[in-house]
């Protein structure tokens, strides 16, 4: 009989139990290779979601590191001196943390690990240099709207340059750039006596109406990025290479130890025995109301007026030197161009 199996005694027995054990047995294989393999695929799937956030979180830090660079701290870092950063990714789970060294007078290598909760690390490196704006102009004074020169005042472009290896260099350059020709107004003052240059003035036709002279909209960014603000009353300090006046500001007796960068929103008063070297951007007038005063580099302003006060001399005197110390202590750092990330491990 077919299904059956028959004893020497004559009884008969089946097969169903030991074929559904076997079955059992089968399915039970195969849903823990099933279970195994899902749970391998988890695995590595959160394996690489972490190494992706920890990664990300890496490249964060580097982004970090350069949008907030400042150059008070980071451009007087000795060679081979390096500065810690930190941080987080928005919603937890990924940090950063990195460390920012000087390889050269102009080249910084930055390195960023970033981790996740899973415990995933990956590093990325970044080599970057410094990146000061350039001016492209020589001039003692750049004014977009008019400038009053009296008796007593004195803008030379013509005079030796100081420090370092600029001492006693001369340049050419021209005492003042305006936009219009009849911007320029020079009272009681015998000839060459308050105005020196070469030439002594010249009309630049994309000045008419700028609103930053020379610099315009980018180059302004530029600096305000890297400044510090100074509220009025405030006294400019070296702790910080670039200075941002986010209205009118009267600039006070003294002087910075070293060249700066100064950003002036409304009008700067430079009062008496006031004295300031590097690069002054005056969005409204100059105005030197004090007598001593003097500024030792370029001003571009909107206008200028040097012609409200009696006594001592004041001076503009043009200085290469101060402008190039001033912009590359204030410079931001920037990627290279080729080869300049890469990711360690």
């Amino acid at each position: 009989m077919s299904g059956l199996v028959t004893d020497p005694h004559g009884r008969e027995r089946g097969i169903a139990l030991a074929a559904a054990v076997f079955a059992l047995v089968a399915l039970a294989a195969l849903v823990a290779g099933l279970w195994f393999a899902a749970l391998q695929e988890y695995r590595v799937g959160a394996n690489v979601v972490g190494d992706r956030r920890a990664f990300d979180a890496a490249e964060a830090g580097l982004e970090a590191a350069l949008a907030g660079w400042h150059a008070g701290a980071m451009n007087r870092l000795g060679v081979n001196d390096s500065s810690a950063f930190s941080g987080s990714l928005s919603g937890g789970g990924a940090r950063y943390a990195g460390v920012v060294q000087r390889l050269g007078p102009w080249l910084f290598l930055l390195r960023s690990t970033g981790s996740d909760a899973t415990g995933s690390r990956r590093t990325l490196a970044v080599a970057a240099r410094l990146a000061p704006l350039r001016l492209g102009v020589e001039a003692a004074l750049v004014a977009s709207g008019p400038v009053r020169i009296g008796a007593g005042a004195l803008v030379d472009a013509l005079a030796a340059d100081t420090g370092g290896s600029c001492a006693g260099a001369v340049r050419t350059a021209a005492g003042v750039v305006l936009g219009n020709a009849s911007d320029l107004v020079i009272s009681e003052c015998p000839a060459g006596g308050c105005l020196r240059g070469d030439p002594a003035w010249t009309v630049d036709p994309a000045l008419r109406n700028a609103s930053v002279p020379l610099l315009g909209a980018a180059g302004w960014a530029s600096l305000l990025a890297a400044a510090d603000t100074i509220r009025p009353g405030g006294v400019l300090t070296p702790a910080s290479p670039v200075w941002f006046a986010p209205g009118d500001f009267s600039l006070p007796a003294g002087a910075p130890a070293v060249p700066v960068v100064l950003l002036v929103q409304g009008s700067l008063v430079v009062e008496s025995g006031a004295q300031l070297a590097g690069l002054v951007v005056v969005r409204g007038k100059l105005i030197v109301r004090g007598a001593g005063g003097s500024v030792r580099g370029t001003v571009l302003a909107g206008g200028a007026d040097f012609s409200a006060f009696a006594g001592a001399r004041a001076a503009l005197v043009s200085s290469h030197c101060s402008v190039e110390k001033a912009l590359e202590a204030a410079a931001l750092a920037r990627p290279l161009r080729e080869r300049s990330w890469t990711a360690l491990y």
